[in-house]
């Protein structure tokens, strides 16, 4: 069995070793790249404590020199590791999604004591810092990094989709998905895409995704890699 990863290549690298446990073959074509955008913030010491969204801001915040105990608030594990691997001795890990993570840090924070860091990417939905500002917390949003769209699927992955070696294809964003529906139009890969299956990481990929024609759509438990591996070694004999 052989699958497309369409997150960005150090994501993918790490899935990939993951499926080969389950006897599956990856080929790897970010739909996606990240492209770092600088951020000044003269002010670190007012911050109590600061909300990550994505492993992405990691190298904003080795650059920002924040203090390597600064409480650091991540939505999933694999960012919370990312980060203490880097040094940070305070990362706390809601270990899910982002209404796990407003649990986590409204349980585990006062609004009294400072304003918080919330760094996000540019295409992110403002729910965290609306709902913590309901709690009373004080936010300061810093766009720390873009997601730029491809232009087109490797050489390949544009090959073994065309020649139908390709049984599913992992999306882990809603605006993975809108681009991946794009490049399937762009490059008439329609009649590939019918004979594959897609295993979305949520609700809300799904719904980007179904715009394509597939034959399957399934969806993860949870929105996270666990969970999406999990719902692949479930339907491994139907594929």
């Amino acid at each position: 069995m052989k699958v497309l990863l369409t997150r960005t290549n150090l994501d993918s690298k790490h899935l990939a070793k993951k499926l080969n446990d389950f006897g599956v073959t990856s080929v790897i074509s970010p739909v996606i790249k990240i492209v770092s955008i600088p951020v000044e913030v003269p002010n670190k010491s007012d911050f109590q404590s600061i909300i990550i969204t994505s492993k992405n801001t990691l190298e904003t915040v080795k650059k920002l020199y924040f203090s390597q105990k600064v409480p650091i608030f991540c939505v999933g594990d694999i960012t919370a590791q990312l980060f203490e691997n880097s040094g940070f001795s305070n990362v706390k890990s809601a270990s899910g999604t982002s209404e796990d993570l407003l649990e986590l840090f409204v349980k585990s924070c006062n609004p009294e004591k400072g304003p918080v860091l919330y760094l996000a990417g540019q295409d992110t939905h403002g729910a965290i810092e609306r709902d913590l500002k309901q709690y009373g917390f004080i936010i300061e949003k810093k766009i720390a990094y873009r997601a730029e769209a491809v232009s087109r699927l490797t050489q390949d992955a544009e090959q073994a989709l065309r020649s139908g070696e390709i049984t599913g294809i992992f999306i882990f964003s809603p605006r993975s998905a809108i681009i991946l529906n794009e490049l399937i139009s762009t490059f008439k890969l329609h009649k590939a895409i019918k004979k594959t299956t897609a295993f979305c990481l949520s609700d809300a990929v799904a719904k980007e995704a179904s715009a394509t024609a597939w034959s399957n759509i399934l969806i993860s438990e949870r929105p996270t890699q666990e969970s999406i591996l999990e719902l692949l070694r479930k339907n491994l004999k139907s594929l």
